[in-house]
């Protein structure tokens, strides 16, 4: 993907939850799930027994749970997780991720 796009749009659960330009993306993946789909990747220099592994399992279609769809999965999900799907927000030029982490409060600040 990365030497034969300029831009990508990661999903999960049927979901885009980070988009932008590849290289950034590549380098500095922003969304939890991005994060952890791109330590999958096996390493050709690294000896590995195993691969590592996003925790917990992938919703049932038909079964999504209500508010963010990778919040069961996610190591930094907050409350408002359960009940709100975050939409995507542009964190810099030309990126975009869907998670309450990079959304600002009315001071300005991350909540």
């Amino acid at each position: 993907v990365a030497q034969m796009c300029d831009s990508v749009a990661i999903m999960y659960a049927g979901n885009i939850v980070e988009e932008g330009p590849v290289k950034k993306i590549f380098h500095s993946p922003k969304h939890p799930y991005t994060e952890g789909l791109l330590q999958c990747i096996p390493k050709m220099n690294r000896k590995q027994k195993k691969l590592n592994a996003i925790p917990g399992s992938v919703p049932h279609p038909r079964n999504f749970p209500t508010g963010c769809r990778f919040y069961p999965r996610c190591q930094h999900a907050m409350k408002k997780c359960l009940s709100q799907q975050p939409g995507l927000i542009e964190i810099d030029d030309e990126r975009f991720v869907a998670c309450f982490r990079y959304f600002k409060n009315s001071d300005g600040e991350r909540e």
